[in-house]
């Protein structure tokens, strides 16, 4: 199915130096749908500009939100439950394997999206575009041993309590709710998955709501991962990347 974009796309980009601003600026330069409403460089300005913009996308320094141990994604999405935030690794300097610890924790956080610049930059209008429709998307050198943390190491949020929902996990959800989880594991966007399933976008994103409230967390990502756990996916059927949007 191919896919339009009906309207503009704010982002608040949110890095402390100017050399990463100009890289990210210009790499959105030629994307008319994106439209950038305020560059931040430091934590207070970001939520003072989340308050007041409410943008749908929020890009964040990696070193910014690490200086609260990722609270800086919990806050800005308590004031703006409905803005995406991608988080973007911009220092040459981590190490492969730090950059995975943080990839996990901005996860846990309710991050949609985790970048790393140099393999990155040059699709982050791509992830933009996935995240706004609720997509997720991780860099694909991390994707598998982020979600091995996930999965293997128990590393979800406190309020989860896997084990307790373990063996009534199949009787949480309605048929529709587990139709439209094992959608999300395909990857499938909330029209994507009204067009498939037959019902209107609207009822789909009620679902997720609900889905969302069921289970106590914030992203597809982590409902994705807690269905795998609670067997209503097989591993199969995961995929954090969403279908291919046509050319922009």
């Amino acid at each position: 199915m191919e896919k339009t974009l009906d309207k503009t796309i704010s982002v608040l980009v949110a890095l402390p130096h100017k050399e990463d601003q100009k890289d990210v600026l210009a790499s959105l330069s030629e994307h008319s749908e994106i439209s950038i409403v305020g560059i931040e460089k430091d934590e207070t300005g970001v939520i003072i500009k989340t308050e007041q913009l409410k943008p749908n996308v929020i890009v964040l320094d990696l070193q910014l939100s690490m200086t609260t141990e990722h609270k800086l994604a919990q806050m800005i999405l308590r004031r703006s439950p409905s803005t995406a935030i991608i988080m973007l690794c911009l220092d040459k300097a981590h190490q492969e394997q730090e950059i995975e610890v943080h990839a996990s924790l901005a996860l846990k956080a309710g991050v949609s999206g985790f970048l790393i610049k140099d393999e990155d930059i040059d699709k982050l209008a791509y992830v933009i575009n996935i995240v706004s429709l609720n997509g997720c998307y991780i860099n694909k050198t991390i994707n598998n041993i982020v979600y091995n943390e996930f999965l293997y190491k128990n590393q979800f949020p406190e309020q989860l309590h896997i084990n307790k929902h373990m063996e009534n996990a199949s009787t949480v959800f309605t048929a529709l709710e587990k139709c439209i989880i094992t959608q999300m594991a395909k990857g499938f966007s909330d029209e994507e998955i009204a067009e498939n399933l037959h019902y209107n976008e609207g009822t789909i994103k009620n679902c997720l709501t609900v889905i969302k409230r069921k289970t106590n967390l914030k992203n597809r990502i982590q409902i994705v991962v807690y269905a795998i756990l609670t067997g209503l996916v097989q591993l199969d059927d995961l995929s954090f990347d969403m279908p291919d949007f046509p050319a922009i």
